[in-house]
């Protein structure tokens, strides 16, 4: 693979946050289609939970720019800039990280890998996460972020590429003990695919949350916050109860299975001992 992170914190430092704007670093085109380098790069060998989604967005794309020119600034090191655009960029911004973290709390995923709840993923226990995404560079359809369904991706041969060589390939860098959480019907599809294939253990998924960058009652209705009768005729979530209802009891069971397997665990340890 081509050093596109050189070339990226180069014209960073060049023309600052507006010149990665005009000049990203494109990594592949092919008319439909383009995908734009952002750093993604950094693995916590360690990690035992792993998040997953489909792509990163314009948002990702503008927090990536203003953190690595901070970091530029302050004369860090590489592998501290690819660390911190994991950490501080990737699912980060003021909409998507609380989202998230509310998810992740709603169903006591952090409690699964010791961490006290969702916030601290991100502070002292990042070393035990790992933030992926199927399609780790900016892709975009038209224009337009890409959001098809896992079908679309495979069948285009460029982001069927980077799936296979950024996703799938990496994910022998991660402990096979690791537990994996889909953001988005597309990302749940591409864990679902590594299952199938033997890339990873069935048991290993935990279940599927959706995209936390949604704006309005998507996230609401998934928390249960507010009911079906809460939603006005008009939200469009009302075509999406099916799946979100499934989804959120495929997480509860997920969960239950992970501690009643942990429970069974321990208690083989004690009548060991």
């Amino acid at each position: 693979m081509a050093n596109y992170i050189e070339e990226y914190c180069a014209r960073i430092r060049r023309g600052g946050i507006a010149g990665i704007a005009e000049r990203p670093v494109t990594v592949d085109r092919d008319g439909t289609y383009v995908m734009e380098y952002v750093p993604f790069e950094h693995r916590n060998p360690g990690a035992r939970l792993v998040l997953v989604s489909t792509t990163p967005g314009h948002t990702h794309a503008r927090l990536a720019a203003a953190t690595t020119d901070e970091l530029l600034r302050a004369h860090s090191p590489g592998r501290v800039i690819q660390r911190e655009n994991k950490r501080r960029v990737e699912l980060g911004g003021r909409l998507v990280r609380p989202n998230l973290i509310r998810m992740l709390d709603h169903f006591r995923v952090p409690e699964l890998i010791g961490m006290p709840h969702g916030a601290a993923l991100w502070n002292e226990g990042f070393e035990h996460i790992q933030p992926m995404a199927l399609l780790p560079y900016v892709t975009t359809r038209r224009g337009l972020v890409f959001d098809g369904p896992f079908d679309e991706l495979v069948d285009v041969p460029m982001l069927r590429a980077a799936f296979e060589q950024q996703f799938l390939a990496r994910l022998a860098e991660v402990s096979p003990r690791a537990l994996y959480v889909a953001l988005g019907r597309t990302a749940w599809a591409g864990l679902r695919h590594a299952a199938n294939t033997g890339t990873l253990a069935r048991e290993q998924l935990l279940g599927m949350m959706p995209v936390p960058a949604r704006a309005g009652s998507m996230v609401r209705y998934f928390l249960r916050e507010i009911a079906e009768r809460d939603l006005s005729p008009n939200d469009p979530v009302r075509h999406r109860i099916a799946w979100l209802d499934a989804a959120h009891e495929e997480m509860e069971a997920g969960v239950r299975r992970m501690r009643d397997a942990a429970a069974a665990e321990a208690q083989t340890r004690r009548l060991i001992a």
